[in-house]
């Protein structure tokens, strides 16, 4: 069994006063290596406090214990507390504030955990996890319909801003029309030595960048070609759609991506090939606006139309998985009330005991107080178990007969 970690006492310690560990590095020599004796003391002490069981270490004991002459602590500790780097207790104890609030963060780190453990095996025993889907991969689908994890600065409130306003800006753009520059017309020119099919815009065309038809067909690869630019269409049946509207899927690439022109033959490929296969234009277009966001967020941009045929094939997967998820969706026996009352008061806990959490940072002291505090908030005093709820409401006739 792992030795507890002793602690200093102390009735309030301001966390954002802690230095960071590299601060150490302004102060002279002398005090440097005074700072690193006391450190590398404490850590075999495996505490952050100089204590000897409930005796407090004079600062000639410290210098001991520490391998440090008497004088030299005594010249440098003065600094090394002004600095923030140690402190003392309410008992006068020397203690290590960044030792302190590394255990801090351990603790907090620890009982997130047990909570989200907790809330797992609730989903288990429940039946609210989607069958052939993983604890991890439950966790990013919920992360990202949150919107993805902070950004480094960002709070949840900023994060979730962000979101509602990259969604309205998606949305606004699907919806923006797109009106063609110039009706498609044959035009003849006084050039003898123009070739004939080669015009400013693509017949009735929707979109707006100028295309050559012979500019097309070179850069559009056949079908049997192996370039990383074209998807692959492993499918044999193909699923009908017009010209009309494999250039306005075209035209919609290129919006979401912010290409130019040079890649009009590779757009307008990639469409036919996707259109074929029956894919939904807004997915294709969804899953090109996210991946150029997701680069433009990195300081990238794309510069052909194949960096987003992986993220295409993602977002595809995606939709299949989520069909078949919704299709094998087994169909739950009806619950009994009291079954229910069980559920509901442990998903309550749950929900009181990360509150509680939160305000004492104490996982061990919370643990000792959770009747109490159940109690106070209106839950049975039994473990925090799905079980035990489920047995603290289960009507007495039905244990009898079990």
């Amino acid at each position: 069994m792992a030795r507890p970690f002793i602690r200093p006492t102390i009735a309030a310690f301001n966390r954002d006063t802690v230095p960071m560990a590299k601060a150490v590095r302004s102060t002279v020599p002398e005090v440097r290596g005074v700072y690193e004796n006391l450190m590398e003391a404490l850590r075999e002490l495996r505490s952050c406090v100089f204590l000897c069981g409930q005796r407090v270490l004079s600062d000639d004991e410290i210098a001991q214990q520490a391998c440090l002459p008497p004088t030299a602590l005594a010249q440098t500790l003065p600094q090394i507390i002004e600095r923030g780097l140690f402190a003392r207790d309410d008992t006068g104890a020397l203690f290590s504030t960044l030792l302190y609030d590394r255990q801090l963060r351990r603790e907090e780190r620890d009982a997130r955990k047990a909570v989200a453990d907790q809330h797992w095996q609730a989903m288990q025993q429940t039946g609210d996890v989607p069958p052939g889907l993983t604890r991890k991969q439950i966790t990013a689908r919920e992360n990202g319909r949150k919107g993805g994890a902070p950004r480094k600065g960002e709070t949840a409130e900023q994060r979730d801003a962000r979101r509602a306003r990259e969604l309205a800006a998606e949305q606004a753009q699907r919806k923006m029309p797109l009106v063609g520059v110039v009706a498609g017309t044959h035009a003849q020119s006084n050039n003898p030595n123009q070739k004939p099919n080669s015009v400013s815009v693509i017949e009735n065309s929707v979109i707006s960048v100028p295309i050559d038809l012979e500019l097309e067909s070179d850069n559009t690869i056949p079908s049997s070609s192996n370039s990383a630019d074209e998807p692959n269409n492993p499918a044999t049946e193909k699923a009908d759609y017009t010209d009309a509207q494999a250039k306005e899927l075209a035209a919609r690439i290129l919006t979401a991506s912010g290409l130019g022109d040079d890649q009009v033959g590779f757009a307008i490929s990639f469409a036919r090939q996707y259109l074929g296969r029956g894919v939904c234009s807004d997915l294709i277009v969804r899953a090109v606006a996210a991946h150029k966001q997701k680069m433009a967020d990195n300081g990238e941009f794309p510069r052909r139309v194949g960096v987003f045929k992986g993220p295409i094939e993602r977002a595809i997967a995606g939709e299949e998985v989520a069909q078949l998820v919704t299709e094998a969706e087994p169909t739950a026996a009806p619950m009994l009330e009291w079954q229910k009352k069980a559920q509901a008061a442990y998903a309550r806990s749950s929900t009181v005991f990360a509150k509680e959490m939160s305000a004492c940072r104490d996982f061990g002291r919370l643990q000792r107080d959770w009747p109490e505090i159940a109690a106070q908030h209106g839950l049975p005093p039994v473990e925090r178990t799905l079980e035990a709820y489920e047995a603290h409401f289960k009507p007495q006739s039905e244990q009898v007969a079990a």
